[in-house]
């Protein structure tokens, strides 16, 4: 079965990712084995946010701002599954929602 997308740990307060993950399962098991605090986040693979959230009709391009290469290069899409953990309990209601629904 062909990957469509990794998880990758970002630490709070931290400018840059410290890990990837191919599996939510072994980010998950990382960041309570080592009493993280920070966000797991989904990102699509081999397509970047921006075109993976126009492509599925998530975001919708409404003025020239939104295709700006600022914009582009810095946007991260709601729709992008995420989970936060502090001291590696996983303390985030609001994803346990969109799991629910996807």
């Amino acid at each position: 079965m062909k990957r469509t997308s990794v998880f990758l740990f970002q630490a709070e307060n931290a400018t840059y990712t410290s890990a990837v993950f191919s599996s939510y399962k072994l980010a998950q098991t990382w960041v309570y084995e080592n009493a993280l605090s920070g966000v797991i986040m989904e990102y699509p693979l081999d397509i970047s946010s921006y075109d993976w959230s126009v492509a599925k009709n998530y975001f919708k391009v409404k003025s020239p701002i939104d295709k700006s290469p600022v914009f582009i290069g810095s946007f991260v899409s709601a729709y992008q599954l995420q989970w936060r953990f502090k001291h590696g309990k996983f303390i985030d209601k609001f994803s346990s929602k969109i799991l629910k629904t996807r």
